[in-house]
């Protein structure tokens, strides 16, 4: 089984590209195992799984996907970041202590940094053509 990941940029049309995306899989008739969508601040992570390797590799050249791996890894810890900041912040509300709340606020606070200068170096990367940025497919691409 292959696994096909796409990245959308927050500005890109998420409801059209997964519209072209069932489009483009029924006409060629592919029937992927597993398709999902997880959201990040500033990004979309489409996942689909294909059971044939030319299957994954038609839908990954049509829609500029990448393998499921690093950077899909990537993206989900900086998610996971994000997360435990949110339940750090959550918990500092409940401290009496200032002195605890400060920490936890801090952690919090480095938690939001540690996912901005990742996404940050991950969009780097994809600038200066190291890692395709995938753009929302235009008409052309849900008519082929």
């Amino acid at each position: 089984m292959r696994s096909i990941a796409v990245r959308l940029h927050r500005a890109a049309d998420l409801s059209d590209t997964v519209s072209a995306m069932r489009v483009w899989l029924d006409d060629h008739q592919c029937e992927p195992s597993r398709f999902t969508c997880d959201r990040s601040p500033g990004w979309s992570l489409i996942c689909v799984d294909f059971e044939k390797d030319y299957e994954a590799e038609a839908f990954k050249k049509q829609f500029g996907g990448a393998e499921y791996g690093i950077t899909t890894q990537t993206m989900a810890k900086a998610c996971w970041w994000r997360l435990m900041a949110e339940e750090l912040r959550t918990e500092a509300d409940g401290f009496s202590s200032a002195s605890a709340k400060d920490t936890m606020l801090f952690a919090a606070r480095t938690l939001e940094q540690m996912a901005k200068d990742l996404e940050r170096r991950l969009e780097m990367r994809e600038t200066s053509g190291s890692v395709r940025i995938s753009h929302p497919p235009t008409a052309a691409h849900s008519l082929k």
